[in-house]
């Protein structure tokens, strides 16, 4: 594991404009960013041009790397896929390799999934479903019926570490299920369903490390940091980048 897989995630600081979180993140030392593309102020246009978000990146040293797609709904199923295929060219023009597909229930997404599928054939990118906690795709039984309803290996999954455990799913129960799917991790430390510092809570990260290692993963792992003393954000997520340091070999 290399320190150049981590990124980081804007869910962390969702009341900051983009300007500032690239700021401050870049300040960090964190080198590649997720992309919103709603409900944190620092979302991305993604009808706007991408050279705008080019250039800012580039001003921070931060690269894009994945991105929420917006969510395909059950009433306009059409219109919903031909947006989401409009925010994946998006994604692939500012240099993310991972977009993430959502829709509103297990139907939509089963249904959604082929021809989105298709019309994104010749894009550079791959698409991953990710499950959280609350939403339709809340347990691995959830996330079993999806995947195996759309039955097309182009379809990459996101390990949610943190999602998983809300909803009562150890990691590596998850992680033996879509195997070779992985495409994306997003990590977190939590007592419970509430985020804590890494290192102190009870999801077990070095395992986790050691096990993507021993599969030769060579994705991103996306740092999520939602504590409830949210003022102490940037002090845990210099802490989380110093805890992730200690797993790399070798560590930049």
């Amino acid at each position: 594991m290399k320190l150049s897989q981590f990124a980081v995630s804007p869910c962390s600081n969702p009341d900051w404009d983009l300007d500032q979180v690239l700021t401050a993140y870049s300040a960090l030392g964190y080198r590649k960013f997720e992309v919103f593309t709603s409900w944190a102020r620092s979302a991305f246009d993604y009808t706007n041009d991408p050279a705008v978000y080019l250039k800012k990146g580039r001003a921070h040293n931060m690269a894009f790397t994945s991105m929420h797609l917006p969510p395909v709904m059950a009433d306009n199923l059409d219109a919903g896929i031909k947006e989401a295929v409009t925010a994946t060219r998006f994604a692939a023009a500012i240099g993310a390799n991972v977009v993430l597909f959502k829709a509103q229930d297990r139907p939509t997404y089963i249904k959604a999934a082929l021809p989105f599928l298709d019309a994104i054939e010749s894009i550079n990118i791959t698409p991953v479903l990710q499950n959280h906690c609350g939403s339709a795709l809340t347990t691995l039984d959830d996330v079993k019926e999806v995947h195996e309803g759309i039955a097309d290996p182009r379809m990459k999954a996101l390990l949610e570490v943190g999602h998983f455990h809300s909803a009562g799913v150890l990691w590596p129960e998850a992680a033996e299920y879509l195997g070779e799917k992985i495409a994306l991790v997003h990590i977190k430390d939590q007592l419970g369903v509430q985020s804590v510092p890494f290192g102190e809570g009870e999801i077990d990260l070095p395992g986790l490390f050691r096990y993507m290692d021993e599969r030769d993963y060579t994705g991103n792992y996306v740092i999520e940091m939602e504590v409830k003393d949210a003022e102490n954000t940037i002090d845990y997520l210099v802490r989380a980048i110093n805890y992730v340091k200690m797993y790399c070999e070798p560590c930049p």
